[in-house]
């Protein structure tokens, strides 16, 4: 089993991907061992280890193909001679899974105070509309008629925005699921490899 070690470089690698492009592409290639990182702003780290002839596969594969919005200006390949062990692909895709949804959570935690506060804006807004749309109807007669029609449009948006509280409630509780996750994606690997 060889080890190597490619540093991809350029001024769009990270936050579009990129890992879980080359986790992909290690898969398709057969590969045994992986583990990627992030350096700076502007490198992912490699690590791969297996028969050569996978490795180099692999190799003319990223250095051909790239994920979306990849802006890449070099992809260095060497030997790869450090103290850590790669870990194994199961055990890079526990990880690399573990880290997308701790994102993932972060980002549902801030969307109730997000949709709150855009909902406390329509509903103030809907609340002036209406107040005009009110007096319209006093003022220009059949113009009036067709503003009162908007007017009851808008008193039935109040109850589809109490409704919308209710949606913000379930959200809330996404992140407690989404910390369960990991314990049920290894509890399934472990069964997997069980079998």
């Amino acid at each position: 089993m060889v080890s190597t070690k490619l540093l991809i470089e350029g001024s769009k690698v990270q936050q579009i991907g990129y890992r879980i492009f080359l986790l992909e592409k290690v898969m398709k290639s057969g590969i045994e061992k992986i583990y990627t990182t992030n350096l700076d702003k502007n490198k992912i780290e490699v690590l791969i280890g297996d028969e050569e002839e996978k490795i180099n596969n692999f190799y003319e594969i990223i250095k051909r193909e790239r994920p979306k919005g990849a802006i890449v200006k070099d992809i260095k390949k060497e030997p790869y001679e450090g103290d850590s062990p790669i870990p194994s692909i199961e055990r890079y895709l526990q990880f690399l899974t573990l880290e997308q949804l701790s994102r993932g959570r972060e980002e549902v935690i801030r969307l109730p105070r997000f949709v709150g506060k855009s909902m406390e804006m329509l509903a103030t807004s809907l609340s002036g509309i209406e107040g005009i749309l009110g007096n319209l109807t006093e003022r220009f007669g059949i113009f009036g008629q067709y503003a009162k029609g908007m007017k009851d449009k808008l008193t039935g948006m109040d109850g589809k925005l109490a409704g919308m509280d209710e949606k913000l409630e379930k959200i809330t509780a996404l992140p407690e699921k989404i910390d369960s996750l990991p314990i049920k994606i290894a509890e399934a690997m472990r069964k997997a490899a069980e079998k």
